[in-house]
C-alpha cells in the first residue's frame, strides 16, 4: 500500500514549470471573472477600491503570515525598493482596471489586456535579457490578431477613456509581472497587501465608503477574495517561468472575460469576439502545449 501511494504521489508531481503553468493559467482564469464584480456592484470605483482592498489585506496577510519564516516585519525590511516600487505600480495599475470597467466594456477590458505579453517581452528583454522563443513570439503575434479582430468588432460603441484605463493597467500588469521575475526571493505578496492598503486609506479620503448596500457589500466580498486568490496565483506561477510565458497564458482571460459576461448579464458578444477571442485562446493552449511536448521529448 505505501509503495502504491509513493507511485501515485510520484506520478501527480508536476515540475516547477509545469506547476508554474498550472498556477498562472488558473489565475488567469479567476481574473477574467474580475469585470463581473465591477460592472455588477452599482457603488462608484473608489467605494469598490476600498472594500475590495480590505478584504484582500486580510486573506493575503493571512497568505503572508502562514509563509513568513521571520516575521511579518523582517519581511516588510525585505521589500527592499522592488518590493515598494512594485506596491505603487500595483495600486496605479489596479485603479485604471477597476475604473476601465466603469467606462467601456467588459469584453473591451479583457481583449486590450492581451497586449500584456508584447509589453512583457520588450521590459523583459531591456531588464533581464530574456532570450523569447520563436514560439512565443510566434504566440504572441497571433493572438495580436486576435485582439485586432476583436477591437475592431467594438469600433464605434467603447469609451475612448475606458480604453485608455486598461491600456495603462495593461503597461502596469506588464511591469508587475517583470518585476516579480526579476526579485523572485522578495514577498511581492506583501507588496500586494501594501497596494491594497495605499487603496483603502485613498478611498476612504475620496468617498464614503460605509454607505453601501447589502448586496453590494456581499459581492464586494467576494470580490476581495476572487482578487487575493488570483494575485496569489499570479505570483506564485510567475516565479517559475518565464516572464513573457506568463503573460501569454494570462491572455486567457480575454476571450473568457466577454464569455462570462454573456452568461451572466446576457451581453452578447459581436462574431469578431468570438473569433478574435477563440483565436487567443487557441494560441495560448497552442504554445503551452507545445512547449511542454518539446520538453517531454528533450528528458
Amino acid at each position: 500500500m505505501r509503495r502504491a501511494n509513493h507511485k501515485i504521489r510520484k506520478m501527480v508531481k508536476l515540475s516547477p514549470h509545469a506547476t508554474g503553468i498550472a498556477l498562472v493559467s488558473i489565475s488567469a482564469v479567476v481574473w477574467s471573472t474580475v469585470g463581473l464584480f465591477a460592472k455588477g456592484i452599482e457603488a462608484d470605483v473608489w467605494v469598490i477600491l476600498f472594500w475590495r482592498g480590505l478584504f484582500s489585506i486580510v486573506v493575503l496577510g493571512l497568505y503572508v503570515w502562514s509563509k513568513s519564516k521571520h516575521g511579518i516585519i523582517l519581511e516588510v525590511k525585505s521589500l527592499g525598493w522592488p518590493g515598494w516600487i512594485s506596491a505603487l505600480v500595483g495600486a496605479a495599475a489596479t485603479i485604471c482596471f477597476i475604473s476601465a470597467f466603469k467606462y467601456t466594456s467588459i469584453a473591451n477590458v479583457s481583449i486590450i489586456y492581451a497586449i500584456v505579453p508584447f509589453i512583457v517581452a520588450v521590459l523583459a528583454w531591456v531588464f533581464m535579457r530574456e532570450k523569447t522563443t520563436l514560439k512565443t513570439i510566434i504566440g504572441a503575434a497571433i493572438a495580436l490578431v486576435g485582439v485586432a479582430i476583436m477591437v475592431g468588432g467594438s469600433r464605434g460603441s467603447s469609451s475612448l477613456t475606458g480604453d485608455i484605463l486598461a491600456i495603462c493597467m495593461a503597461i502596469g500588469m506588464a511591469t508587475l509581472v517583470v518585476i516579480f521575475r526579476m526579485f523572485p526571493g522578495r514577498p511581492m505578496v506583501l507588496s500586494t497587501i501594501i497596494s491594497a492598503a495605499i487603496h483603502v486609506v485613498l478611498s476612504f479620503i475620496l468617498s464614503s465608503p460605509f454607505n453601501v448596500s447589502i448586496v453590494d457589500l456581499i459581492l464586494l466580498v467576494c470580490f476581495g477574495a476572487v482578487f487575493a486568490t488570483a494575485t496569489i496565483l499570479m505570483i506564485e506561477g510567475t516565479r517559475l517561468i518565464p516572464a513573457s510565458k506568463s503573460a501569454l497564458i494570462s491572455t486567457a482571460e480575454a476571450p473568457l472575460g466577454p464569455i462570462w459576461a454573456w452568461l451572466v448579464f446576457a451581453q452578447i458578444p459581436l462574431i469578431e469576439t468570438w473569433v478574435g477571442g477563440g483565436l487567443v485562446l487557441m494560441t495560448v493552449l497552442w504554445n503551452v502545449m507545445s512547449e511542454n511536448a518539446s520538453k517531454a521529448g528533450s528528458v
